[in-house]
């Protein structure tokens, strides 16, 4: 009886493994201060840089980075920006979905006059690997 306990627990931890390896973990909530600030960068920026990182599927960190063009009419006329105040901005459920496949890793969305670019850099845990003589990699 003993023995059924202890292959009962071995063999749930072989699956719980074998999700967090495929990649199948359930997608997280992310915290309405993070989608603020998401949604206050697609709205306000025509060029910068936003990048998400995320660990065990949440944000743990945003990094901000804003850039002013400025050309020869700005210098004359001043720079006169107009902000779009109608709510969500409509890339924003895009942003959302980009990030709820990602476990570990970065998603970087890239504003470029006005032009939204998203590149998502993913990294994966395997704990399991073990070379030919029972060892580490």
């Amino acid at each position: 009886m003993k023995n059924e306990g202890v292959a009962k627990v071995a063999a749930s931890r072989n699956r719980q493994k074998g999700r967090q390896l495929t990649g199948a973990m359930t997608a997280k909530e992310h915290p309405a201060k993070v989608l603020d600030i998401i949604n206050h960068f697609l709205v306000t920026v025509e060029n910068g840089v936003l990048i998400i990182t995320l660990q065990d599927g949440y944000v743990i960190k945003v990094e901000k980075t804003e850039k002013f063009l400025i050309n020869a009419q700005d210098r004359e006329w001043g720079i006169k920006k107009q902000y779009n105040r109608l709510g969500v901005h409509p890339l924003q459920l895009q942003v959302v979905e980009e990030l709820k496949d990602l476990q570990y890793g970065q998603l970087v969305i890239r504003i470029n006059q006005g032009k939204v670019e998203f590149e998502k850099t993913e990294k994966r845990r395997v704990n399991q690997l073990e070379g030919a003589y029972g060892d580490g990699i």
